[in-house]
C-alpha cells in the first residue's frame, strides 16, 4: 500500500465507514480505523502506527457524496488543511448541530458516533470493536 494512496478496497471500507456516521455525529481518524481490518500483507505492528493517517490520506481523495466533514482528528478538533476547508467542515457540521467549545474543540462523549450492534452485521467486511489487530495474531 502507497503511503499517500491508499488502495481502493481500503479506502472503500473507509467511506461504508463514513458514509454512516449519522449528521450531527463525528469519528476521530482512529476511530474509523479501529472498524478497518488491515489490508492483506500489512504488517499489523505497522499498520497500527499508521492506519488513522491512511484514513486521512483516503478522506483527503473522498467522492464528493462522503460526509466528509464528519471526521475530526483525535482531540475533537478540525484537521488543518489548506483552503477554505476548515472553515467549511465547522460551519457544516455546525448546521448539523454539533456544537464547538471556545477553543474549538467537538466533545467526544456528546458527539462521537459508535455503531450499534447490527450496524457490523450488514457491514461484515469491517471489524467490530472487540475484534483487535492484537487477537488476529501477527501476520507479518
Amino acid at each position: 500500500m502507497n503511503r499517500t494512496r491508499p488502495a481502493p478496497l481500503f479506502r472503500a471500507r473507509v467511506y461504508a465507514v463514513v458514509n454512516s456516521i449519522p449528521a450531527g455525529r463525528v469519528m476521530t481518524y482512529g476511530q474509523v480505523a479501529a472498524l478497518i481490518p488491515p489490508p492483506p500483507g500489512v504488517d499489523l505492528r505497522g499498520y497500527e502506527h499508521v492506519k488513522a493517517r491512511w484514513v486521512g490520506y483516503a478522506m483527503a481523495e473522498c467522492p464528493e457524496e462522503v460526509p466528509w466533514q464528519r471526521v475530526v482528528n483525535s482531540r475533537g478538533r478540525i484537521s488543518l488543511r489548506g483552503g477554505e476547508g476548515p472553515e467549511v467542515q465547522r460551519l457544516l457540521l455546525t448546521d448539523e448541530g454539533v456544537v464547538f467549545d471556545e477553543d474549538g474543540r467537538i466533545d467526544l462523549a456528546r458527539f462521537a458516533w459508535e455503531p450499534e450492534p447490527g450496524w457490523y452485521a450488514s457491514h461484515p467486511e469491517l471489524l467490530p470493536p472487540s475484534r483487535s489487530l492484537t487477537s488476529q495474531g501477527d501476520r507479518r
